[in-house]
């Protein structure tokens, strides 16, 4: 009897000790050591046609910003293109488009002032995790002010 009180009593020490490799700590979260490549915004790019005005490789440029409703001209602002790892387990990353262009048209009688911006950011990552997986688009989300190309 007292060797199995003996025996639970050390059992239960090292299980409150923590001791054993049961217990291990989850994995910690790191990007990738791959740089995101150009690759990765053509595939954010293509997916959808408004998105052809930005940047093909990471900056900001002038640009024509398409504009439907009434006027129908481009709208002269700024487009930039961003790429990141997203902080997930599996191969993830966010390619972020974001346009600005000013809220008052030099020919309106407008007393506000300042840009309006409008950002789509596209979600790449593989459907199936292996060695050699392509990245995919997962998913599409926007925020900001409407976009001009939304304008009716």
């Amino acid at each position: 009897m007292r060797a199995a009180i003996t025996a639970l009593a050390a059992a239960m020490a090292l299980a409150v000790a923590g001791c054993g490799d049961a217990h291990t700590a989850p994995p910690t979260t790191t990007a990738p050591s791959v740089t995101p490549s150009t690759h990765e915004i053509a595939l954010a790019r293509s997916s959808n046609g408004l998105l052809s005005i930005f940047p093909a490789k990471p900056g900001e440029k002038t640009c024509a910003i398409p504009e439907g409703g009434i006027h129908f001209q481009p709208l002269r602002g700024t487009c930039s293109t961003s790429i990141r790892w997203a902080d997930t387990h599996e191969p993830e990353l966010t390619v972020t488009f974001t346009e600005k262009w000013p809220r008052c048209l030099p020919a309106d009688d407008c007393v506000a002032g300042g840009t309006l911006h409008h950002t789509w950011q596209v979600v790449e990552g593989a459907t199936m995790v292996t060695a050699s997986s392509p990245l995919h688009v997962l998913a599409t989300r926007q925020s900001g002010a409407t976009a001009p190309q939304y304008y009716k």
